[in-house]
């Protein structure tokens, strides 16, 4: 018995009567259609360090790499595949970055990659999007604006020499740490006291690492303290600041 589309005539088969109500393929995927986004997604951007927040997580923006790129991508991607529950491809350039991050509404194009049914190949359609930037402050910069450093770094009895290579070394643990959108200038405070140098930190775990280098590095003596400095409402417990005290032995 030879079964027709109720739709455009043409003969089907069992498949399409049973699992696509009486209808062929084509005619399944345009009435059931393709979900579209909206033609405007805000994008969450820090406005010190330009990195983008996707998930409450800031992933960096180094405008100087390719990789800042593929960060936007894939916050751009998530934000819409989390929201309309499909597959999106991103084509997006360098260009487009510095458009976003300067404050720019950008459009970009993206292709939908939507399963209509499990039995049916997934159906693409390229639109394109508006990409609104929202500026705020990463926690990062927040801290080092506000000056709520974690921990302090005293260094003490070095040399000018020694300091510029501790100095070069922390530089390179805050770019890598933070993927390029922080260097010592603005993910850290260095500053020059009686006696040699303070390294103000946002965090305790990069404390901790460039204290433990420095100490393979040259021959320190090492004392640590903590001081409370504030309460954590949210934790319900004091807010404790680490100092870390290098002293050369050589000096």
């Amino acid at each position: 018995m030879k079964r027709f589309c109720a739709k455009c005539g043409i003969e089907i088969g069992v498949f399409e009567v049973s699992s696509l109500g009486n209808l062929c393929p084509n005619c399944y995927m345009e009435i059931r259609g393709i979900t579209v986004p909206p033609r405007e997604v805000p994008l969450t951007i820090c406005r010190k360090c330009y990195s983008v927040k996707f998930k409450n997580r800031w992933l960096p923006i180094d405008l100087s790499t390719e990789k800042s790129v593929e960060n936007m991508i894939h916050a751009i991607r998530g934000i819409v595949e989390k929201a309309f529950n499909f597959k999106v491809f991103v084509a997006l350039t360098l260009q487009d970055v510095y458009k976003i991050v300067s404050g720019e509404q950008t459009t970009v194009t993206i292709t939908l990659d939507e399963k209509i049914h499990p039995l049916l190949k997934p159906k693409e359609m390229a639109i394109n999007l508006d990409i609104k930037p929202n500026f705020s402050i990463c926690p990062v910069c927040l801290k080092v604006t506000g000056k709520n450093f974690e921990a302090t770094i005293q260094l003490r009895g070095f040399s000018n020499r020694e300091l510029e290579q501790i100095k070069a070394l922390v530089n390179k643990i805050i770019i890598e740490r933070s993927g390029g959108s922080h260097n010592i200038q603005t993910g850290a405070l260095w500053e020059e006291v009686d006696g040699g140098v303070d390294i103000l930190l946002p965090s305790i775990d990069i404390a901790r690492r460039i204290s433990n280098i420095v100490k393979k590095m040259f021959n320190v003596q090492v004392k640590e303290s903590y001081k409370d400095w504030g309460w954590d409402k949210s934790k319900g417990r004091h807010l404790r600041r680490l100092t870390i005290l290098l002293r050369s032995r050589n000096a």
